[in-house]
């Protein structure tokens, strides 16, 4: 598997050291995201949701996931009204 951009491998990593799970409980979802969304809003999701829930664990992310669901929906939005 080719290395995956910097953004991406950022996710990850703050991920790993903030969740206290398994990389493979997260790691399709970020990818998912990263393809629906620009890398940039991925990792602010990620820092939304770490500001939110600092403690981590599963809560968290779900929490990142509801944050990711909210920027496609606006997203789709926004190329609505273009």
């Amino acid at each position: 598997m080719p290395t995956p951009p910097y953004p991406i491998r950022q996710a990850l990593q703050v991920m790993a050291d903030w969740l206290g799970l398994p990389e493979s409980t997260y790691k399709a979802a970020v990818y998912l995201f990263a393809q629906k969304l620009p890398l940039e809003e991925v990792l602010q999701a990620v820092e939304i949701a770490r500001a939110k829930i600092p403690e981590g664990g599963i809560g968290a992310f779900k929490y990142f996931c509801g944050v990711c669901h909210g920027k496609i929906r606006e997203q789709r939005i926004r190329d609505m009204w273009e």
